[in-house]
């Protein structure tokens, strides 16, 4: 649970469509990825041409850095932004800033009184990982209304799905209206298919051959390909499992603050979680507690400002029993030094 996979097989439809590419293995996946941004096309209007494909959004992320940015350039970012922002800054040898956030929350406020004349590219996860937090679509109006046109916004959208279809539609919308918009999705978190590898970008036309340059010519396998084109065809499946998950987000939230286990309000598909007064070193003793009695793995947050902090993935129900029952115990073992 220490991932934010989801813990669904794939469909009946996306196994043929991998089973029938593995018969046919010594050919390489479309280079452009076609009838994948067809399908991407179709299922959300996004004309094809403003889409490009890579191996999963992260490989994405590196691309459109690597198109903006030098070792001379500033990226932004918010307090607890994604990790792989930093890595793409490092990778660069630019100059990384973050803005405070509010309440763990990206502001925007913040994030435009950083801006200056060596800023060009901000990063912005919505939801964000790893707080789940994230920012209304009038805050990334605003943000963009008030950015340079020489700065880029990268929205990355990787957990979009569990806020909603229609909110992710309305921010592929601004980027018709903002030159300087690029969104990221993934087919790994929503669609469970995080194994496969593939994820997309809706930019600007006039940034997609630069972003072609920079992007492996095969990058995106002929598997990951057949997989995602098909998985965009069950949509209504995909919100079944959005559904579940959601509301197993909701109830576990609940069972765990019966326990006195905070979790921050959360729009992706895990959880951050503390123990309510407590430091990082009894969260330590239940991540390790976890592990030992009940083989549960969580991500265990380091980061400064987040070292109260573990994050877990909502799994199926009789997973999160698992992980409340444990957690309960880990509680009532510990009850006379959290009084």
């Amino acid at each position: 649970m220490g991932f934010n996979e989801l813990p669904f097989k794939p469909t009946e439809k996306v196994s043929l469509a991998i089973e029938k590419i593995r018969n046919n293995a010594g050919y390489y996946g479309d280079p452009m990825c076609l009838e994948l941004r067809k399908a991407i096309e179709k299922a959300y209007g996004i004309n094809r041409d403003h889409i490009i494909c890579g191996n999963g959004s992260e490989e994405l992320l590196d691309v459109i850095a690597r198109n903006f940015v030098n070792s001379e350039d500033e990226v932004l970012i918010s307090q607890f932004g994604y990790i792989q922002f930093v890595l793409a800054a490092n990778r660069l040898n630019a100059s990384l800033r973050k803005s405070s956030e509010v309440k763990y929350h990206t502001c925007a406020d913040n994030l435009l009184k950083l801006i200056n004349s060596k800023t060009k590219l901000i990063f912005v996860a919505n939801p964000n990982n790893p707080t789940g937090t994230f920012i209304p679509i009038n805050e990334i109006k605003r943000l963009l209304t008030n950015i340079p046109s020489n700065v880029v916004l990268v929205m990355d959208l990787a957990y979009g799905e569990f806020v909603g279809f229609d909110y992710c539609n309305q921010v592929h919308d601004l980027v018709e209206q903002f030159s300087n918009l690029v969104v990221t999705r993934t087919f790994s978190k929503a669609f469970g298919l995080a194994g496969l590898r593939v994820g997309w970008c809706h930019a600007p036309k006039n940034m997609i051959s630069g972003f072609y340059a920079a992007r492996g010519m095969g990058s995106v396998n002929a598997m990951a390909q057949s997989a995602a084109t098909v998985a965009l065809s069950e949509l209504d499946e995909i919100q079944s499992r959005i559904d579940l998950i959601i509301s197993e987000r909701e109830r576990v939230a609940a069972a765990l603050l019966d326990l006195n286990i905070e979790t921050l309000p959360s729009y992706a598909n895990f959880l951050l979680a503390t123990i309510s007064g407590q430091d990082k070193e009894l969260i330590e003793k239940l991540v390790q507690f976890l592990f030992d009695e009940a083989g549960i793995i969580v991500n265990r947050t380091r980061e400064k400002g987040l070292e109260r902090f573990m994050r877990f993935s909502l799994s199926l129900p009789e997973h999160n029993d698992l992980m409340i029952k444990t957690c309960k115990r880990f509680m009532n073992f510990n009850s006379i030094m959290i009084k």
